[in-house]
């Protein structure tokens, strides 16, 4: 049988150790970045015991609800990575419990600076109007 990853509400137990990917926030930006892997970035926060960051394209976390649904993509994209998967039995292989802590109101979603950034330029402002018209539906 393949090892599966279950998603459940955490409970204590004694005498086991935990580690923790803290997921804080969802910023968009415009720019496009090399989509990271990751384990790979988990793996780098997990040495340096030292926060990091995670690229991956619009659609791997693109939700209609931002609070539910942006929870949901995010665990699906962790649980279809293989390398991911290595990474928590690696983990608990050397003792360690793997959580996955979600700020209680849900994932905040921004922009990021480069965003922000274009939506001030003359063509983000061009863009907010067209939004503006289809949502009047002139």
């Amino acid at each position: 049988m393949a090892y599966q990853l279950q998603l459940k509400p955490f409970e204590r137990k004694d005498g086991v150790k935990y580690k923790i990917i803290q997921i804080t926030d969802v910023a968009l930006h415009t720019t496009s970045h090399r989509p990271t892997s990751p384990s790979k970035k988990i793996r780098h926060a997990f040495a340096k015991n030292e926060p990091d960051r995670i690229y991956a394209p619009i659609g791997a976390v693109r939700t209609k609800d931002p609070t539910q649904e942006m929870k949901d993509t995010l665990i699906h994209m962790l649980q279809q990575d293989p390398a991911f998967i290595r990474l928590v039995q690696e983990e608990e292989q050397k003792g360690y419990k793997i959580l996955i802590g979600i700020p209680e109101g849900g994932i905040p979603l921004s922009g990021g600076a480069d965003t922000l950034e274009f939506m001030q330029s003359k063509n983000g402002k061009r863009v907010l109007r067209e939004l503006a018209k289809k949502e009047k539906g002139v």
